[in-house]
């Protein structure tokens, strides 16, 4: 895998805006359209590029309620075997579980929830603590967006 400044350049672009035309690309980095196309597939490939997708605003989709949440799970197969499960505890649309990270320190997971109001995420948290081995829940609400590389 060569990554080199052209690829960079490219995907800076690319992630400002996935829907960037390589034409488009190739005159703001002075390249040809063939090298940008060749190179986006290249990236694909070797799973550096894993996909495009759709950047919307939580706020702007009435998801005011965005937290993280960290928790520790005891180290058992029981407790292993249910994570699975946790996407599922959101069961309505005022409550959407976007990502879930297993981590080090002194936290073993970490979950990223948004929520249309404090209710449903106190909801959310409620139906977390009745799973068995979860302790030492935490409640991080996002306040204000300081700085987002995708902006």
């Amino acid at each position: 895998m060569i990554y080199d400044e052209i690829d960079r350049e490219i995907l800076e672009i690319l992630n400002r805006d996935g829907r960037t035309k390589f034409t488009t690309i190739a005159k703001k980095i002075k390249r040809t359209e063939g090298t940008v196309r060749n190179r986006v597939r290249r990236l694909r490939e070797e799973g550096i590029i894993q996909g495009f997708r759709v950047v919307t605003d939580p706020e702007n989709l009435g998801f005011n309620g965005q937290a993280i949440i960290k928790f520790h799970l005891e180290p058992s197969y029981e407790s292993y075997a249910q994570i699975d499960q946790l996407p599922f505890l959101c069961k309505t649309e005022d409550c959407k579980l976007m990502s879930l990270y297993r981590s080090n320190g002194e936290s073993s997971f970490i979950l990223e929830v948004l929520s249309k109001s404090k209710q449903d995420l106190d909801y959310f948290v409620s139906e977390l603590r009745k799973f068995s081995g979860i302790e030492d829940i935490e409640v991080l609400i996002k306040e204000q967006k300081i700085y987002d590389h995708l902006s």
